[in-house]
């Protein structure tokens, strides 16, 4: 029995090693006609002045019908003013330890990193936390955190405890 179920799975083995065939390709080019597809367009005259081609026919302005920009920018500025009101989603924690002295020390490299953030430094018992940055999404954050880490390797993005921090 035991030698029997040994040859039906060297049977499979085998039957699964075979090499499979494959699909055969046409060589022939693909055409296909879209013309019937693309807008009309007039022909425009154009003359030929040592050997380039110029327009000699000026068509009048025509405005768009189905602008949207003072819609947009209403819609734009109402976005901002409440966004005004959010308090920040994300930050990069960049240390979190127990010794209060290295956390001065990592803050004040972030410092010289880069200059125009302003790391804080935190504590919440038992550890001492420096975080950099208030962003509103992930990609905005992304950008610094890369920076970040050619120096921290250890630094993440964190989402925010809560909106009042």
């Amino acid at each position: 029995m035991y030698r029997l179920f040994i040859i039906l799975l060297m049977m499979i083995y085998v039957a699964g090693c075979t090499p499979k065939l494959a699909t055969k390709k046409t060589t022939g080019d693909y055409t296909e006609d879209v013309s019937a597809f693309r807008p009309k367009i007039e022909s425009v005259e154009t003359e030929t002045v040592n050997g380039s081609n110029t327009i000699t026919e000026k068509r009048p302005y025509v405005p768009p019908t189905h602008d949207i920009n003072r819609e947009m920018a209403s819609i734009m500025d109402s976005i901002i003013v409440h966004n005004q009101d959010k308090m920040y989603l994300y930050t990069i924690q960049v240390y979190i330890g127990r010794s209060r002295e290295e956390a001065n020390q990592v803050r004040e490299k972030v410092y010289r990193v880069l200059p125009e953030e302003k790391p804080i430094l935190s504590y919440r018992q038992p550890s001492w936390i420096v975080t950099v940055g208030k962003y509103l999404d992930r990609v905005e954050a992304y950008k610094t955190l890369i920076i970040l880490r050619k120096s921290y390797s250890g630094a993440m993005l964190v989402p925010a405890r809560n909106s009042m921090e």
